[in-house]
């Protein structure tokens, strides 16, 4: 958009200045606004069409996690009682230990027994 011919520092604005022919204005200036518009060319997106593109990467990046998680739980399995609970409330008898919640679910091994 600049002309060379011109002083330098100079912009040559004359590709914005009126057209000679009005038609070719009014032409480009309903395209332009079509497309804004979202004409029949190019369709507009809601949000959801917009986030149905990422659903299926997301199932399966999903079931790829799921897939992996359960094979870690079941490789490792049910854990092995270290010593049986009636070892460890024998010792704690014999000692006259009280033991507190934290002492009773490690023995235990939880909630479930």
């Amino acid at each position: 958009m600049t002309d060379h011919s011109m002083e330098p520092g100079r912009i040559d604005l004359r590709a914005i200045d009126e057209p000679e022919d009005a038609l070719q204005a009014d032409r480009i200036i309903a395209a332009a606004l079509a497309r804004s518009r979202g004409g029949p060319n190019q369709p507009r997106l809601d949000a959801l069409e917009s986030l149905s593109g990422y659903l299926r990467p997301m199932l399966a990046i999903a079931a790829s996690l799921l897939i992996v998680a359960t094979g870690t739980v079941i490789a490792l399995g049910p854990p092995e009682p270290s010593s049986q609970p009636v070892a460890i409330l024998a010792e704690w008898t014999e000692s006259q230990h009280v033991p507190t919640n934290g002492e009773l679910l490690v023995a235990f091994q939880g909630y479930g027994r």
